[in-house]
């Protein structure tokens, strides 16, 4: 059974309307809901960008299986300027105008490689508010690349399966042969912690 007939079930036994009824159901029709500055299908969408950069492989999870859009939206909202916030959403709307999210995987990486190409010919932007002020900032492209990697690079899955374990304190070995199959070592998330 649905929300929607539990609230008409409610209301035949209570003989009208249930008071807050239309909150329930724009639960149901609402999926805009604000988490910080993103919202739900804003953080989809930069989840969508991020798993065109950091893809899925047979060794490794993807951008989305990392969930980055939960540490990006919680570092551009705690910490961007809003002038850096402002640059961010606009380029998401660009994305959002140009479907990204139902382009294929090839079509993606095209349009991140033109995005690329463009960065790499003008690194910063720079933009005047209303008063005339004039900010340098990066453009939208290079925030995102670069939030993606560090929610990805943070996340507990990518810890779990890229690296090993370092244990601290723990013991010394001066000589460790490298080869193809060692993983990078990653230290203890409590490491500089007092416990």
């Amino acid at each position: 059974m649905n929300r929607r007939e539990v609230l008409k079930s409610i209301g035949l036994i209570v003989g009208g309307t249930v008071v807050g009824s239309e909150m329930f159901l724009s639960g149901c029709t609402n999926p805009e809901e604000q988490v910080g500055i993103l919202s739900n299908n804003q953080m989809a969408l930069l989840e969508e960008i991020a798993e065109a950069i950091l893809p899925k492989t047979a060794k490794s999870p993807g951008a989305k299986e990392a969930k980055v859009g939960v540490p990006i939206n919680n570092i551009v909202s705690r910490f961007y300027s809003s002038v850096e916030q402002q640059v961010l959403l606009e380029g998401l709307e660009v994305y959002k105008t140009n479907d990204f999210s139902d382009m294929t995987s090839e079509e993606k990486e095209n349009y991140l490689l033109v995005l690329e190409k463009e960065v790499k010919d003008n690194p910063k932007i720079t933009i005047t508010d209303s008063e005339g002020n004039t900010t340098e900032t990066k453009p939208s492209y290079v925030m995102i690349k670069q939030l993606s990697i560090w929610g990805y690079m943070s996340s507990e899955v990518v810890a779990n399966t890229a690296f090993n374990f370092l244990p601290i304190p723990g013991g010394y070995d001066g000589c460790v042969e490298v080869t193809d199959e060692v993983k990078p070592m990653y230290p203890s998330p409590r490491f500089g912690t007092r416990v």
